[in-house]
């Protein structure tokens, strides 16, 4: 690779100053609804998998330490928002699922979480979303690749 120039690092950057705000949004958004961020995006995600999950898959899928989720699933199994059920087929295994009034907040939490998103979006064409995210998707596989060489 050539040595990298003024305009490559200013791109790279950016690049990076945009993953902060974007994390950084969220993390406002969160707090704002009294929760963390760890804890939303945990609950985002268990609404999408109502069967429940495994602390330690939903932890390296999010790419949170697992002393982090543990933390997380300590403060939201706290507020009777999720708890640790029996595996189906493994006793010495748990799920994370929701409880009943732990469901009816996530649903409320992600139903608002995705209007917000959306209405943020509504200004961008369906040409423009597809285009920004074929973009990203090829930067995340051309970082992936870059993993394996």
């Amino acid at each position: 690779m050539k040595n990298m120039g003024d305009k490559d690092l200013r791109i790279l950057l950016e690049l990076s100053d945009l993953w902060r705000r974007y994390d950084r949004v969220y993390t406002c958004w969160a707090q704002k609804h009294g929760i963390s961020n760890s804890a939303m995006t945990l609950i985002e995600e268990l609404y999408m998998r109502p069967e429940g999950v495994e602390p330690a898959e939903i932890a390296d899928y999010l790419g949170i330490p697992r002393q982090t989720m543990t933390a997380t699933l300590d403060a939201l199994e706290k507020k009777a928002v999720v708890g640790r059920f029996p595996h189906d087929k493994d006793r010495r295994r748990k799920v994370i699922r929701f409880t009943p009034e732990g469901k009816a907040r996530a649903e409320k939490l992600v139903k608002e979480l995705h209007e917000w998103e959306m209405k943020a979006l509504s200004p961008l064409s369906r040409t423009e979303l597809a285009q920004a995210f074929k973009t990203v998707k090829f930067f995340c596989s051309e970082l992936e690749r870059g993993l394996t060489e």
